[in-house]
């Protein structure tokens, strides 16, 4: 097949559009490397389709963080190994390591902080060069980041330089790493809203389609995250004994593992959610065991709904008309279930486990809510429930 016109040459590689039997034509990227005789090889990797970068420049960028990786330190190389080789290195041989198993939104976190924060200021400063302080004060002047986000990328800048040691690209005084020394709080900046029984009644009065109707009953009724609402299929939902098997999450378009071993949990829904949960089944036309939950009819069922769009399009116009004025997002509702059940008294264990979290401070690692008592715990938000009407 012969390569398609558009062709760019790099000192390190070349980008081909190259067309398919079926389907779009795709960018591939080439490059040589020498091979142990000393001949050099040559290799290729799709980058994507035409259709995910539809010129030149966009396949440019997209292949950015690849060649950094193929062009990356195969020795220590003291004193001169910049950032950008050792993130070049990292992809190569931790970023997807399967020992370490990070999450294909883990992996796309990385690649977003170090291609849009990390690499525009310290790209080719030499990590011997790499201080804290310097490190602190640029934190500090991404003043359009929460802290908790200027938190995951220290985190993810001190794993980078884990990784150079490790792998003796450099070598540190007295072996620390120096971002260990970085000072940066991850505290809000503000207290989170929470909704009251009323304010989500009249939420969900003003949503009109009834497949997001559901999805808010469940956000705001089980507790689960968003990425666990979006991910349930209708074999994760045991209406004989009234329980979540939580399994997957779906997380833009990856589908992952869950959060934390305590993610993976079976939940026990309330009566009220296991009917309306029953009543949406027998609506949409998306009703098999293998089905997502909230298949959206926009993919023909073979991806759930697009939280954001739902937030956009239907949950916060709703918001507004009933006049509410509070922040409305899907972490919301979880919040406003936790404070319910916190204003009812109830176990910390149990609210602990209710939310997925893994661990608590404040009590006995080696204390386990009961299944029942976590039943009866949620029954505090039978208040809200809306039942289906008809599919959309």
């Amino acid at each position: 097949m012969p390569i398609a016109h558009t062709c760019s040459r790099y000192h390190e590689g070349s980008i081909d559009r190259v067309p398919r039997a079926k389907g779009p034509d795709v960018w591939v990227y080439r490059w040589r490397e020498p091979a142990p005789t000393g001949k050099r090889v040559q290799h290729k990797r799709v980058i994507g389709t035409v259709e995910q970068h539809k010129t030149l420049t966009e396949a440019k960028r997209a292949v950015d963080n690849l060649r950094l990786e193929v062009n990356s330190p195969t020795e220590a190389k003291i004193g001169r190994v910049t950032v950008a080789e050792a993130w070049g290195h990292f992809q190569a041989n931790e970023l997807r390591d399967p020992d370490i198993d990070r999450s294909p939104t883990t992996i796309d976190c990385y690649i977003d902080n170090f291609n849009s924060r990390i690499l525009p200021h310290w790209r080719d400063v030499a990590l011997d060069d790499v201080k804290a302080v310097a490190v602190e004060k640029w934190l500090r002047s991404l003043t359009d980041l929460a802290p908790g986000t200027k938190a995951k990328i220290r985190n993810q800048l001190s794993a980078l330089f884990s990784h150079a040691i490790r792998h003796e690209l450099f070598f540190p005084r007295a072996g620390i790493n120096p971002i260990a020394n970085v000072r940066q709080g991850a505290k809000r900046l503000r207290e989170p809203d929470t909704f009251t029984l009323s304010e989500i009644r009249e939420i969900l009065a003003g949503i009109k389609p009834q497949a997001i109707k559901v999805m808010v009953i469940v956000a705001a009724a089980s507790g689960l995250r968003r990425s666990e609402v979006r991910g349930l299929k209708w074999v994760n939902c045991d209406f004989k004994n009234q329980l979540f098997l939580l399994r997957q999450g779906v997380v833009r378009k990856h589908q992952t593992k869950l959060k934390t071993e305590a993610s993976r949990r079976s939940m026990p829904m309330s009566p009220e959610l296991a009917q309306a949960l029953l009543e949406w089944r027998n609506l949409t036309p998306y009703n098999q065991d293998d089905d997502w939950v909230f298949a959206s009819p926009y993919t023909n069922g073979k991806r759930p709904y697009w939280p954001e769009s739902a937030l956009a399009d239907h949950i916060r116009p709703a918001a507004e008309r009933a006049k509410i004025t509070k922040l409305v997002g899907w972490n919301t509702f979880r919040h406003s279930l936790a404070s319910l059940l916190g204003d009812k008294k109830e176990d910390r264990k149990i609210v602990q486990e209710i939310m997925g979290h893994a661990s608590s401070r404040m009590l006995d690692v080696y204390q386990h809510g009961n299944l029942e008592a976590k039943r009866l715990a949620l029954n505090h938000a039978s208040g809200i429930f809306v039942l289906p009407t008809k599919a959309s």
